[in-house]
């Protein structure tokens, strides 16, 4: 009778297990088709080391990272090496007597001890996280009740199993177990309590069913909980992003036939990878610890745009499976993606009232979208590699580009752009009023140049970047490099028009500019802008551009190891350097910058707190440069205080947003006569 109790057991678990994990997998499915299969051997590396090693976990390994790292290292590996144990224990349910005895000396006693040591390191962890959710209680862990019953289930099954082992350690019919040599946990406990005796044999079954009860319910549990990561992690650290663009966007062509709509606003439209983000979600809350639009009271939490995509998900799901070939399901009896105005306002109010709530539903408010910088720091931290900034990316496509739905001064300045080519809306042809006097060629007077200087359009038209724009030329002419600029015939890159959603209009400044570029035969580009310099360098190719794109504290590094340029005057100051988002982590240039600085004669340099990829963004990126800040704290001004916090006398910078973020945030602060904000170019060509 037992035995057919456990059979009936475990055939309900597993067939109700396997349901749910095939059911999903066809939701997951059901998005569009996205190639993940490449460069084969370079995925399965990465997803043993990140994911099988836990690599992934230990991400900037100091503090709560560090902490959580060690325990969720201890709780993986203990699950993974506890699992024999957990065969070896429900195949003695239906094969009574059955053990791994067979394996013989030593190898089961491996085993035995194997098992003792990783049920107690699981039994620590547990420990740590509890200390961790009532002791410390970061705000970025959610405190929903599954996370408690988890906790109390794998204790449960820790603690079973351990009276379990304690009891066949002393049991003489079990001579081969020998718990005080070999199960040290387990054989410490009988010999400080002096256990003779095994559990009574009605009181041991009672233990066991309890164990394998709660093992099965936890198997059956992790497909409804957040630990589901369990099971959709491991793929998507083998499906990460191998582009070497941090943001994958997927072209649209505007040419196709039938396309009714542009964007998503529809779980089904977007692809299958970006719907494995949410079951591959550990919910963790990294990504909005790092957030500086959740560090500043703004109503963006990226842990919540991923599962709020997977909750539609699920809740959609069900109904497009019932659908036969050819059907589609009506707007009027699907959960929607895209919260309706009434609905956003409900949620901004709620987060207002109680901002220490999490906000996962069934739907996004187009204002968590349009607080996104697109500073990368999501992703950069994220243990399982979600991808955040392209789901944010294309719905604010949809809100553009099909219901003309954006911020009122965002509509203004793509006119500005559309008709002059710049978001200022300046005249076309003062673009290159700045250069008056220094003697710069044109690309028509100049056809043969080594490099051509992409000024952008910051550069070109705002007055304090001007100053850098003129700089960097004054380095390059002393340097003698042969250089050229477009003069009247550039335009702007698309760099903000496409984190803006606003595809149609990126794709038409993309190919203008290639065109531009095939004119002239240009071949290198070099840029002081990050934002110009990821735009040409990752998304032109998309529509045939491929160029060598440097950043100019590459090239100004380079100039400076050449000995083409000589820092002879000193800056006996205090620098400290802000690290560009789009230029650390959407393109790993950390080290160029500080270099620069750092060949200055007599200059001290000081790290902020957040810095290299844990820097903190200056509010600018995503097409926020023209956006108010009307939730919570003003980002440049947090940022700004960081750096103010190690009283340098010089910020220096290394792009023109962050240069107009941080220098405004030196001047609400009222330190601009004490504190100056240059960028590196500045310093350079002062200390010539």
């Amino acid at each position: 009778m037992n035995t057919i109790l456990v059979a009936l057991a475990i055939v309900i678990a597993f067939g109700y297990f396997f349901y749910k994990v095939v059911t999903l997998a066809r939701f997951v499915l059901l998005g569009k088709p996205e190639n993940r299969f490449d460069q084969i051997g370079t995925r399965a590396w990465r997803m043993i080391r990140n994911a099988i090693f836990q690599l992934a976990n230990f991400k900037r390994p100091k503090g709560d990272i560090l902490y959580a790292g060690i325990m969720h290292f201890m709780i993986f590996w203990g699950f993974m090496i506890l699992l024999l144990g957990e065969i070896e224990i429900l195949i003695g349910g239906l094969v009574p007597g059955f053990s791994f005895h067979f394996l013989g000396y030593p190898l089961y006693n491996l085993f035995l001890f194997s098992q003792d040591l990783m049920a107690t390191a699981v039994i620590a962890a547990m420990i740590m996280s509890l200390a961790r959710r009532f002791i410390e209680h970061p705000a970025k862990l959610n405190y929903h009740f599954g996370s408690y019953l988890i906790l109390g289930l794998i204790t449960g099954l820790m603690l079973t199993l351990f009276a379990m082992n304690v009891s066949n350690g002393v049991n003489p019919e079990e001579p081969v177990y020998n718990a005080a040599n070999w199960m040290l946990f387990a054989g410490s406990y009988i010999k400080l309590f002096h256990v003779t005796q095994p559990i009574p044999h009605v009181a041991y079954q009672v233990i066991w069913w309890v164990h394998v009860l709660m093992l099965l319910f936890f198997l059956d549990f992790i497909p409804n909980s957040k630990h589901l990561h369990i099971l959709g992690a491991i793929p998507n650290n083998f499906f990460v992003n191998l582009t070497g663009k941090s943001m994958q966007l997927q072209p649209i062509n505007f040419e196709a036939e039938g396309v009714e709509t542009f964007g998503v606003s529809k779980f089904e439209e977007l692809t299958w990878k970006q719907l494995l983000d949410g079951p591959a979600c550990t919910e963790c809350g990294r990504c909005t610890d790092d957030c500086p639009a959740a560090n500043t009271g703004k109503i963006l939490s990226p842990r919540e745009i991923i599962l709020n995509i997977k909750e539609n998900m699920k809740a959609n799901g069900p109904k497009f499976l019932k659908l036969k070939e050819g059907e589609k399901l009506p707007d009027d009896q699907r959960v929607q993606l895209l919260a309706d105005e009434a609905e956003s306002e409900k949620r901004m109010a709620a987060r207002k009232e109680h901002p220490e709530e999490h906000n996962t539903a069934t739907s996004i408010s187009p204002q968590e979208l349009w607080a996104c910088t697109t500073c990368g720091a999501c992703q950069q931290i994220c243990p399982v590699y979600n991808e955040h900034i392209r789901d944010i990316i294309d719905m604010r496509r949809y809100l553009v580009m099909t219901e003309s739905k954006m911020p009122q001064e965002l509509s203004a300045t793509f006119r500005n752009n559309d008709t002059n080519g710049n978001p200022w809306g300046l005249g076309s042809d003062a673009r290159l009023d700045w250069a008056e006097g220094l003697g710069i060629k044109t690309i028509t007077e100049q056809p043969d140049t080594d490099v051509l200087y992409w000024v952008g359009c910051a550069g070109a038209y705002d007055d304090r970047n001007k100053k850098i724009a003129t700089a960097f030329v004054k380095i390059m002419q002393a340097a003698k490099v042969k250089f050229a600029v477009l003069g009247t015939e550039e335009t702007c890159c698309g760099d903000w028009v496409r984190r803006a959603g606003n595809e149609y209009a990126f794709q038409a400044l993309a190919k203008q500019n290639i065109e531009t570029f095939k004119k002239y035969n240009i071949k290198k580009i070099v840029t002081a802008c990050p934002h110009g310099y990821y735009t040409i360098k990752h998304d032109y190719p998309e529509f045939g551009g491929n160029y060598e794109v440097i950043h100019h504290s590459q090239l100004i590094m380079q100039l400076l190891n050449e000995g083409r340029i000589k820092l002879t005057k000193p800056l006996e100051k205090l620098v400290t350097y802000h690290d560009s988002c789009y230029l650390g982590r959407h393109n790993n240039i950390y080290a160029e910058p500080r270099e620069v600085v750092a060949a200055v004669p007599q200059v001290r340099m000081a790290e902020m707190k957040r810095s290299y990829d844990n820097s903190f963004c200056c509010g600018a990126g995503g097409a926020r440069m023209w956006l108010e800040e009307k939730e919570g704290d003003r980002i440049n001004r947090v940022r700004t205080a960081e750096a103010l916090s190690l009283n340098p006398d010089v910020i220096a910078t290394a792009c023109p947003f962050c240069m107009t973020m941080i220098d405004d945030g030196v001047k609400d602060k009222g330190v601009e006569d004490n504190v100056k904000v240059l960028d590196i170019a500045e310093i350079v060509q002062r200390a010539m």
